[in-house]
């Protein structure tokens, strides 16, 4: 607003100049707007760009941290199947006449469902 009181001034003092002193006003105030909108312009520019580099780098973090999360579940994933393999294979060798009877009646009742 104390930009605007000298423009006033010099329009009223450049009034009293005549229509090429109040040309010559115009053609500074609008040099001045050109100026100003594009120190706006630059501020905006600069604005975006750290705006732009911010939300990047926390998509970024965000892709490594479901990355991890994901390569963790996938090894516990795996840790467990080998687990239960590991179990299974065990009963199996500590009674593997029980698992091979159990193994056929599951094979008998499968033909006899789908033949």
């Amino acid at each position: 607003m104390a930009s605007d009181v000298p423009f006033q001034n010099e329009s009223q003092a450049n009034a009293s100049e005549g229509p090429k002193g109040s040309q010559e006003d115009l053609e500074r105030q609008i040099a001045k707007l050109r100026e100003d909108v594009a120190g706006v312009v630059e501020a905006l520019k600069g604005l975006a760009n750290t705006h732009r580099d911010s939300a990047r780098q926390q998509a970024f973090a965000l892709r490594d941290d479901l990355k991890s999360q994901g390569e963790h579940y996938l090894r516990q994933a795996q840790e467990t199947a080998n687990e239960l393999e590991e179990q299974f294979s065990e009963k199996v060798r500590a009674e593997p006449v029980k698992y091979v009877l159990i193994a056929a009646a599951v094979g008998y009742v499968y033909a006899r469902l789908f033949h």
